[in-house]
């Protein structure tokens, strides 16, 4: 370890810290004076020093290379980076200044900014201050996405649980075999998939839960049922079209009903729509009594094509388990985590909830509110253990 750099634990993530590599010495001892009073600055002598900080458990908010350096130039280095740490800002400082390599470095290595030797520090200040609010603003994305965003989904999934628990409980189970599938398939924007997936159903808010269940059954629908159905897709993108980061999900959604799935697709847009277009139909299928093996072949003879590739992931796939253990209990006794054994229905037989939903606190107020209301009955089943979506 260089003299005067504190040891660093294992798993310590360094937000705002900086890591040059340069296989000569006095170049990284330059830098370290230039630059120690403005940043917090690590210095590796060579590629393989600077990975071996990485596989230790460190993180950096920006790494600059140089680019001549042995066994490993400086693009073979920074792409390295960029797959262990997809959100460090990458950036090369060398005295290799010809087209190119700042072309390879721009286009081959994905770096943020290509500096030449000798880079004044005043300039190098600069450019160091860029990448680290480039690195701020890509975290504040994510953090979006995970955060923000997830919190959003999950209140009107939520609002459907209570207003349509077929459709919910429907979505749940999409959610489940989309999950697996998108993870199988080795996707980096899994949430994309998995949100489509329990938005897939929100359209059904518009349509009656007896012509839900009439569907869901595979029972003969009039005509107008008929519609009302076939416009749940186009209803469903309309709601969250507007909503910022959704943009692909909700194209998912609208394409999920339209032309075939013979050919297999890359495009996350024209995959989701697949996606959800075959765990539907297979969900329909096991839901009417269906083998997983049984839906698969007749979804394999059916005249409209479903890919192959995305069949056999499904063959994989685990139906959802659910512990069957029962007991009886209060409505006033149930508590956040458990699922119902039944579905609970008003005493004019309209479904409030149905069978296997996860209780949560809006679940508990408004069986409380009926409960008040004396519209439903008292008691109600409930399995042991929470066993359900086990991957």
């Amino acid at each position: 370890m260089q003299a005067g750099v504190k040891p660093i634990k294992k798993g310590c993530i360094l937000k705002n810290r900086i890591l040059f590599v340069d296989d000569e010495q006095n170049v990284l001892d330059g830098i370290r004076r230039q630059l120690r009073r403005q940043f917090n600055i690590d210095t590796a002598l060579g590629p393989d020093e600077g990975l071996s900080y990485f596989e230790e458990g460190r993180s950096y908010a920006v790494v600059v290379s140089d680019m001549r350096m042995p066994n490993m130039d400086g693009i073979s280095f920074l792409n390295r980076v960029r797959r262990i740490s997809p959100s460090t800002v990458r950036m090369m400082l060398t005295g290799n200044a010809d087209q190119k390599t700042a072309s390879d470095a721009v286009n081959k290595g994905n770096i943020f900014r290509f500096m030449n030797k000798p880079c004044p520090t005043e300039t190098m200040a600069m450019h160091l201050n860029d990448a680290l609010l480039q690195f701020e603003l890509v975290n504040a994305e994510k953090e979006l996405l995970e955060n923000t965003l997830k919190g959003s989904v999950e209140v009107l999934v939520d609002i459907l649980s209570l207003t349509n628990p077929v459709a919910f409980s429907r979505a749940e189970r999409i959610k489940y075999y989309m999950s697996q599938c998108v993870q199988a398939l080795g996707r980096h924007d899994c949430w994309k998939f998995e949100v489509a997936a329990m938005f897939s159903q929100m359209g059904y808010v518009t349509i009656p839960t007896d012509i839900m269940e009439k569907s869901f059954a595979g029972m003969e629908l009039t005509d107008a049922e008929s519609a009302m159905i076939a416009e749940h897709a186009k209803d469903t993108y309309r709601m969250i079209d507007k909503i910022p980061r959704l943009e692909d999900v909700g194209k998912m959604i609208e394409v999920m009903d339209s032309g075939a799935c013979g050919e297999y697709e890359e495009d996350a847009v024209a995959l989701g729509g697949q996606l959800l277009r075959t765990i539907i139909e297979f969900d329909k299928r096991m839901l009417q009594g269906a083998r997983p093996y049984q839906a698969l072949h007749a979804m394999r003879q059916s005249t409209v094509p479903f890919n192959e590739r995305l069949l056999k992931l499904l063959e994989e796939v685990q139906p959802p388990q659910i512990e069957k253990t029962v007991k009886c209990i209060l409505i006033e006794d149930l508590h956040v985590g458990m699922v119902l054994a039944e579905d609970i229905r008003s005493n004019s037989n309209t479904l409030i909830v149905s069978k296997g939903q996860s209780v949560n606190g809006l679940m508990q107020r408004r069986l409380a509110n009926f409960l008040q209301q004396k519209t439903i009955g008292n008691k109600v089943r409930v399995y042991e253990e929470r066993q359900v979506f086990t991957v």
